[in-house]
């Protein structure tokens, strides 16, 4: 199998993209006829997943393949997460698109990271007919007229599936499963946890200034080998590549910016019930 990173432009966005593919024979070429979606949860780096993913596919075997995306603003490097001047953005969404070269409300808010993963989707699918030319060349082709699509989510991930699902009807269509891992922290939390998040959420103009300086403090003072020595024995992160993508991630202010800002509207919009209405509208395009 064969696991390709790499990083493309999504709505203005550069963002980390992984595919995981079956090399058959020779030719180097398979033809999937289903892949594999998945949407990771907030913070949405895909490089976490990337073992898990391979392997689902090793599992699966021949005619699948993986598909995986982060999210817009989630990631290391300016370029990814954005600038200072990006970040200089008010937070205040009337706002948002009027300063910087980004426009913020895709990385800030859920409306823009659905529509940051509904663009993914069709480079996806427009990429799966650019190579069905080089396919049918391949003595193992086999006639496949469009890919079937599984879609795999973990926490806030499964929000954003619901909500492309039910904006684009023509993907709905083309999906034979969809599997959530895991609810996010909003569907039913202990009292105090919730509390917690909830005053956190309804004051973030006051605590994501608060908590992104503390970052940049934490950052600042302590060498990187007690961080990771903390992060493997205090928070139990065992492998040493997860400790490495959450210190780059999680040691840079303008990420725990995106992540918290994203995180902060999950709990004051979403419901604390989950929204059933895409599994009505899977199951009557199924029983079509």
């Amino acid at each position: 199998m064969e696991v390709t990173e790499d990083r493309i432009s999504i709505c203005g966005w550069p963002t980390d993209v992984v595919s995981i593919d079956h090399c058959v024979g020779t030719s180097g070429v398979s033809q999937p006829h289903t892949l594999i979606v998945f949407i990771p949860g907030n913070p949405g780096v895909i490089h976490w997943y990337v073992d898990f993913l391979f392997k689902i596919l090793q599992t699966l075997g021949e005619g699948f393949a993986v598909r995986g995306v982060s999210y817009a603003g989630h990631g290391v490097g300016d370029d990814v997460v954005g600038t200072n001047e990006d970040h200089n953005t008010r937070m205040n969404s009337e706002q948002r698109e009027n300063q910087g070269r980004r426009k913020m409300n895709v990385a800030w808010t859920m409306d823009g990271q659905v529509k940051h993963k509904v663009e993914w989707i069709d480079k996806i699918i427009l990429e799966w007919n650019k190579n069905a030319t080089i396919y049918e060349k391949s003595p193992t082709h086999k006639e496949f007229s469009s890919p079937k699509l599984i879609f795999i989510s973990h926490s806030i991930g499964a929000h954003l599936v619901q909500c492309l699902l039910l904006e684009r009807p023509d993907i709905l269509a083309r999906t034979s499963h969809i599997i959530h891992l895991m609810p996010f922290f909003r569907f039913d939390p202990p009292l105090l946890k919730k509390a917690l998040l909830s005053t956190v959420a309804h004051n973030y103009r006051m605590t994501i200034p608060i908590m992104t300086a503390a970052v940049r403090c934490f950052s600042l003072t302590f060498p990187s080998r007690l961080i990771e020595l903390c992060m493997k024995k205090i928070a139990g992160v065992d492998c040493e590549k997860g400790r490495k993508i959450a210190m780059d991630v999680f040691l840079n202010p303008k990420m725990v910016k995106n992540h918290l800002v994203l995180g902060t509207q999950e709990v004051r919009e979403l419901p604390e019930l989950p929204n059933v209405s895409i599994f009505t509208c899977f199951v009557n395009v199924s029983s079509c």
